[in-house]
């Protein structure tokens, strides 16, 4: 199935961050299948704007998300979803789109857990805490649940789909 097709709805994506490399973040559409979660990199590096010197104060700016921030898609930019809707989302050849493409098999899923505490770091940016993900390897992945989403929802979606 092409993602230009998908059908999303409650219970089958959500959008999330993650942090990598202590204080860069990217932003990920996650597909739930019935097999796997597939995150698609939609963003890179995002910023509260704010700072104490012009130069801070820019770089801020110029990554800052603008928009309805309680929307989630607010935080999806075109240049990174365009290359991806004419992808199939279930060949791999989508995760070589960019190397921060993920799959995650749900037979090696251990434990998925809700945390509606906020992240530190988030500034004005709404979101409901975060979903971790922990893997038969002992990887774990925390997903910030950006805008008006349901962490507790998405965790109940990726363990019950």
């Amino acid at each position: 199935m092409l993602l230009k097709n998908l059908n999303l709805t409650d219970g089958n994506h959500f959008v999330a961050m993650e942090y990598h490399t202590l204080i860069l973040n990217r932003t990920y559409l996650v597909i739930i299948t019935k097999d796997f979660l597939l995150g698609l990199k939609v963003n890179n590096a995002i910023s509260a704007e704010g700072g104490h010197n012009p130069l801070a104060i820019a770089v801020s700016r110029a990554l800052a998300v603008k928009g309805d921030l309680n929307n989630p898609f607010s935080y999806v930019k075109n240049k990174y979803l365009q290359p991806l809707l004419d992808q199939d989302i279930y060949s791999d050849a989508i995760l070589q789109n960019d190397k921060a493409n993920f799959k995650i098999y749900k037979r090696d899923i251990t434990e998925v857990t809700y945390d509606n505490s906020k992240k530190w770091g988030m500034g004005n940016y709404p979101h409901d805490g975060k979903v971790y993900v922990k893997t038969a390897d002992n990887k774990k992945r925390e997903f910030i649940i950006l805008g008006d989403q349901s962490g507790k929802h998405i965790a109940d979606w990726i363990l019950r789909s």
